[in-house]
């Protein structure tokens, strides 16, 4: 952040004192120096003067004469300012304006006894067109010095954007290029180092998954074969063992599909869809398996914009995490609310305490007593709704129910 400040204060430091001193130079030479009639009418009225000193003045009238542009009076019919007569006393030529803002020049002449006045002139042209234009180029120079010092800083930042889209993604083919003119470059530097970094452990993550997937399951199946072979010797020991096998092939199987959800929504498939189809066919499905009573309100013909195949697994594990917890009645709700699909399932089992309604979200995670071994599961099911949704750019939220338990919800945009 020090080398920050410190190029950012460099440049506009340089540049504003570069700009300035341009500036006045181009004032000095373009402006100030331009040439106009007064100035040069003044060069002029010089050059008389010096010329009437040395006539005589039985030649002053004749040469006035031959002079149509000098204009000669006393200058005592002129109700003069003292600074001017002053001036004019002191041989100096001073400048007058009448009404309409010509400008005339006046000097002695005559032994002091007679004013020559020579003009009028127009008035010079403002100089504010130029002033504004040398304004405007000025801060044109020093934006276009900004955009040389930020252009390095802005590829950094669009790098670092692209990179963390990558890893957020679940894309582990990252390529790094920055500036080393940046301001930021140490900063980019220990970003993309700790993004490789991430990215090496989301891959080994991978081939972990792929291994367990592969090196545990041929074992389990042995296992199995062996306690098939001695259950007829020892049935009830046999039976136990079966028992745990299973749960240990149930959990694998939920903690790989957890683990492969970090790299499922590279496969996404969105599309528009139905959601009351979904929910219908899970329902179908929930009703040949369970002895609670279904309480249904399924409004049709509400399209969203969804990965099908990922949202039936959420609405699966919410159905079924009803059923492990509720006592006797389930109820399942899709309605449209505004512009908003909003799908519900809420049980009559013990519900969540509001403090740990954000926890049962997180992987493993198990509340209290009633959701132990016997009730099933192993604390993935929430988890793998949360992940889901949040490919969906939405979360399902946890409240009491009016049948005493727990009423999970999702709300996902209408397609127009």
């Amino acid at each position: 952040m020090l080398r920050l400040l410190v190029s950012l204060y460099i440049v506009v430091f340089a540049s504003i004192i570069a700009i300035n001193l341009g500036s006045e130079t181009i004032w000095r030479n373009w402006v100030e120096q331009a040439p106009d009639d007064l100035r040069h009418a003044t060069a002029v009225a010089k050059q008389y003067k010096q010329a009437l000193n040395y006539i005589k003045e039985d030649e002053f009238a004749s040469f006035l004469t031959a002079q149509p542009q000098l204009t000669v009076f006393p200058y005592e019919d002129v109700a003069w300012l003292p600074e001017q007569l002053t001036a004019l006393r002191q041989g100096e030529i001073i400048t007058s304006f009448d009404d309409t803002g010509n400008a005339q020049l006046l000097f002695m002449a005559n032994n002091g006894t007679s004013v020559v006045q020579l003009g009028p002139f127009a008035p010079a042209k403002s100089a504010r067109v130029k002033q504004y234009t040398i304004k405007f180029l000025s801060y044109s120079v020093l934006a276009l010095l900004l955009v040389i010092w930020l252009r390095p800083l802005w590829i950094d930042l669009v790098q670092l954007k692209r990179t963390s889209e990558k890893l957020a993604s679940g894309s582990l083919d990252l390529t790094t290029t920055r500036s080393r003119f940046s301001a930021i470059y140490t900063l980019t530097q220990q970003i993309e180092s700790m993004a490789l970094k991430t990215a090496s452990l989301m891959s080994n993550q991978k081939q972990l998954v792929n291994a367990v997937s592969h090196e545990l399951r041929t074992p389990l199946a042995r296992l199995k074969f062996a306690l098939a072979m001695l259950a007829p010797k020892a049935p009830e020991q046999v039976a136990a063992m079966e028992e745990d096998v299973i749960e240990m092939e149930v959990l694998i199987d939920e903690m790989l599909s957890y683990a492969r959800l970090e790299f499922a929504n590279q496969q996404l498939h969105m599309q528009q869809c139905d959601l009351a189809p979904l929910i219908l066919d899970q329902l179908d499905k929930l009703a040949r398996t369970t002895n609670k009573q279904l309480i249904t309100s399924i409004a049709n013909e509400l399209p969203v914009h969804c990965d099908p195949h990922q949202l039936t697994r959420v609405i699966q594990n919410l159905l079924q995490n009803a059923d492990k917890y509720g006592q006797s009645t389930i109820r399942i709700t899709l309605s449209k609310q505004q512009n908003m699909a909003v799908f519900s399932v809420e049980d009559d089992g013990s519900g969540i305490p509001e403090s740990k309604r954000e926890q049962v979200f997180q992987p493993f995670s198990r509340l209290d007593k009633s959701r132990n071994k016997e009730t099933g599961g192993f604390g993935l099911g929430l988890a793998i709704v949360s992940k889901i949704l949040s490919w969906h750019s939405t979360s399902c939220l946890i409240d009491d129910s009016e049948l005493g338990g727990a009423r999970f919800t999702l709300r996902l945009p209408l397609v127009p």
